[in-house]
């Protein structure tokens, strides 16, 4: 039986532990044996009860004695280390107990902002030492890819394998009378990162031209105060939620205003539901969008805007929307990014 070893920060409501989960029930699947060792997470993280169905989750910090000695069993099983902290992790713990596990480094980041010196000094770090232990490099977007190699990461042995559609949505059921009070729909954690004084400012000016609308924010760490007194009673926060795909169906456009992603989940999950999508580039959401029938990507906040009108002035038809999302359902299949996987860990 094949064995695989998975570590990960945390299995909270994050991209690539939404992606973990999806591939850990795949893998299941292919009678794969897994274990997933987290560095500081928790059994209330959103997705430990998901994934403790399929495998054994194991805490560095309550378990660090039996995570030893299962690396020393396990000594020729692949080590899959999602993100850099789990990089560093699983490189530093195979020296010390001195075993021979192949690792594959995960990566999920596709660029940093200006002012993340540590970080951009961190990659070179990181890009130096891949040529040393010579890793397999998987890359969740080729933008990531082109960033990463730009600090140096070896070229020998890495690949790209983009996420696809990792959560499950259902098909778009929902009827035509739903549209008539639809919203704009933002989904994504309050984080610099995503965007969220960006999201602010073009509500802002939107509002000002459009008094019937309204925005749902999805997603965690938002609150009242980050909104502005003017446009409070226009904008609605629900945190995490477990209808998303009833917000992707009813809503008129999904706003994306991140600076920095990998591979957005959040546009393919509203891809699969045919929901109109506007949005700055990042990561590889030019890649997903300019092959969406109704995704636009744009360069700066009027365009936005000026698109936002466009849509809201003139919504697709359901049946337009209908289509749309079918027609992503088969390009996004989730299956295949499992072959890939599949195919460059284990091959």
């Amino acid at each position: 039986m094949k064995k695989i070893i998975h570590i990960i920060p945390t299995l909270q409501n994050g991209g690539a532990e939404t992606v973990l989960s999806a591939i850990i029930e795949e893998f299941s699947k292919n009678n794969i044996e897994q274990t997933v060792i987290t560095l500081k997470g928790s059994t209330s993280d959103f997705h430990y009860e998901s994934i403790k169905k399929y495998c054994r989750i194991l805490d560095w910090k309550r378990n660090s004695k039996s995570i030893e000695a299962l690396i020393i069993e396990q000594t020729k099983s692949p080590i899959l280390a999602w993100m850099y902290p789990s990089i560093f992790f699983a490189h530093k713990l195979k020296k010390r107990l001195r075993t021979k596990h192949p690792i594959t480094w995960n990566i999920r980041h596709s660029s940093f902002r200006w002012n993340q010196l540590y970080q951009k000094l961190a990659l070179f770090g990181f890009g130096l030492y891949s040529h040393l232990v010579a890793p397999k490099i998987m890359y969740c977007s080729y933008r990531s890819q082109k960033v990463h190699e730009q600090y140096f990461f070896s070229k020998k042995k890495r690949t790209v394998i983009q996420n696809r559609l990792a959560k499950k949505i259902k098909p778009t059921t929902i009827e035509n009378q739903y549209f008539e009070n639809s919203f704009l729909l933002y989904v994504g954690r309050h984080n610099l990162a995503k965007g969220p004084d960006r999201l602010i400012d073009i509500a802002l000016k939107y509002f000002k031209k459009n008094n019937t609308s309204k925005l749902i924010i999805a997603g965690e760490g938002w609150n009242k105060n980050q909104i502005p007194d003017v446009i409070k009673n226009k904008v609605q926060l629900q945190g995490n939620v477990s209808n998303i795909e009833e917000l992707y169906q009813k809503a008129s456009v999904l706003l994306f205003t991140s600076f920095s992603e990998g591979y957005p989940n959040v546009l393919v999950e509203a891809a699969v539901s045919g929901l109109p999508i506007i949005g700055f580039e990042a990561g590889d959401s030019k890649y997903i969008l300019d092959r969406y029938s109704l995704g636009y990507s744009v360069s700066s906040k009027k365009k936005f805007l000026d698109k936002l009108q466009e849509i809201e002035n003139q919504p697709p038809t359901f049946d337009q929307r209908k289509k749309a999302a079918q027609h992503q359902q088969m390009k996004l299949n989730f299956k295949e990014t499992v072959k890939e996987y599949l195919h460059f860990l284990f091959n």
